[in-house]
C-alpha cells in the first residue's frame, strides 16, 4: 500500500474519474513519481488516500500518531509519497529519502498600505532612541558649558563702552545658561552664535559638541534622502518570528502539519 494525501497539485481525481480504476483514477506529481519509483525498484504498489486527510502529528498527550506518518508508524501503510516536510520528531519513528522539494515556512498576508506622511515624518530617518539621546546630549553640553564658563577665568569680562572707557568693575560672563543653551541650538543647526567660548576647555567642549552634531547631521541626511526617495511600505509581518510574537493578527495553519508544531 502506498499512501498519498489528495491535495493538488501533487495528487488530484481526475475529471472523468468514474471511468477508471484503481490507481489510474488519480493524476498529479505524486502519482507520477510513484510510477516511476514503481517503475525502477521493480514493484507494484496500490494507491491509498490517507483517511482523515492530515500529514501526520503526534498528540502531545496520548503519544499517538495521526495522518500520513500514523498509516506508517502503524502498519496500515508501506511507503507514502507527499510533500512531507522533513522534523526531527517524524524523523525518529521514520524514514525519509532524499526530499524532491525544498521549501521553507510561507505567509500570506494582506498587500500593505502605502504609509502617509505626518506631521512627525521628518522624525522618521532616525529611531526615538537616537533622538531622546540627542536631546539629554543637548542639555548636557549646555550644562558643562555653562559650569566650565563659570570657573574659567577667561570667560570673566569688564564692560567696555563705544569710548573704550571702563564704566564698571563688576566682571560678567556671557555664557550664561540661557547662552549656553543657545550657543548648543545654534552650533546644532549650523547656524553659529555670536558668541564663543574664549578658554581652552570651554573651546574643547564646543569642538567636542561640533564634531557631534557633523555626524548626526550627516546620518539624518542620508538617511532622508532614502526615506524620499524609498516608497515606504507598513508591513507588521517580516517573518514567521514576528507573526509568532504578537497576537492582533490571526492566523492559521494546516491541522497536524509541520507548520502548526512550528508555532507551538
Amino acid at each position: 500500500l502506498l499512501s498519498v494525501l489528495q491535495e493538488a497539485p501533487y495528487v488530484m481525481l481526475k475529471k472523468n474519474a468514474d471511468l477508471f480504476v484503481d490507481n489510474e483514477r488519480y493524476e498529479g506529481y505524486c502519482v507520477d513519481l510513484a510510477a516511476e519509483i514503481a517503475k525502477h525498484c521493480g514493484f507494484k504498489y496500490q494507491l491509498k488516500i490517507v483517511g482523515d486527510g492530515k500529514y501526520g502529528a503526534r498528540d502531545a498527550e496520548t503519544k499517538i500518531w495521526n495522518g500520513m506518518v500514523g498509516e506508517l508508524v502503524y502498519g496500515k501503510a508501506d511507503i507514502a509519497v507527499a510533500p512531507l516536510t522533513i522534523t526531527l520528531v517524524r524523523e525518529e519513528v521514520i524514514d525519509f529519502s532524499k526530499p524532491f522539494m525544498s521549501l521553507g515556512i510561507s505567509i500570506m498576508i494582506k498587500k500593505p498600505q502605502k504609509s502617509k506622511p505626518g506631521v512627525f515624518s521628518f522624525l522618521d530617518p532616525l529611531a526615538y532612541e537616537i533622538w531622546m539621546c540627542i536631546v539629554f546630549a543637548y542639555i548636557g553640553v549646555s550644562v558643562v558649558l555653562f559650569l566650565v564658563s563659570r570657573f574659567s577665568p577667561y570667560e570673566w569680562h569688564t564692560e567696555e563702552y563705544e569710548d573704550g572707557q571702563i564704566q564698571t568693575n563688576e566682571s560678567t560672563n556671557e555664557f550664561g545658561i540661557f547662552n549656553s543653551l543657545w550657543f548648543s541650538l545654534g552650533a546644532f543647526m549650523r547656524q553659529g552664535c555670536d558668541i564663543s567660548p574664549r578658554s581652552l576647555s570651554g573651546r574643547i567642549v564646543g569642538g567636542v559638541w561640533w564634531f557631534f552634531t557633523l555626524i548626526i547631521i550627516s546620518s539624518y541626511t542620508a538617511n532622508l534622502a532614502a526615506f524620499l526617495t524609498v516608497e515606504r511600505m507598513v508591513s507588521p509581518i517580516e517573518s514567521a518570528e514576528d507573526l509568532a510574537k504578537q497576537t492582533e493578527i490571526a492566523y492559521g495553519t494546516l491541522d497536524s502539519g509541520s507548520t502548526k508544531e512550528f508555532f507551538r
